[in-house]
């Protein structure tokens, strides 16, 4: 299930994780004001900062903040962003270190 949130034109968000998460704060807000009677709701207006996508082992594709990137670097900045959106520290450098290690090393298939 996903929500329909329509924008400022009228057209639904795209069911997309990156509007999802966004919107389920305004959505839990306006849940909250609804069981407490309150009457007050908020609107959600956001704007895509851009779009990603890892293709293959070390490539990818990005658009961000109106930049285009292709290749290496692409697929290194898809990398960085996933790692700042872990938790937890320890997991952040536990996947950090494993990437590292797999940028030299091929996959030990024994580990499958």
């Amino acid at each position: 299930m996903t929500a329909f949130i329509l924008d400022s034109t009228g057209k639904p968000y795209p069911p997309t994780a990156q509007h999802a998460i966004r919107e389920a704060k305004t959505v839990s807000k306006n849940l909250i004001s609804t069981v407490r009677d309150n009457k007050q709701f908020f609107i959600f207006d956001y704007s895509s900062k851009g779009s990603m996508a890892k293709i293959g082992k070390r490539d990818g594709v990005a658009k961000m903040l109106g930049i285009n990137l292709t290749g290496f670097a692409a697929w290194f900045v898809w990398k960085q962003y996933y790692l700042s959106t872990l938790p937890v520290l320890e997991k952040r450098i536990r996947v950090g270190l494993d990437w590292f290690v797999d940028l030299f090393f091929t996959r030990d298939i024994t580990k499958l």
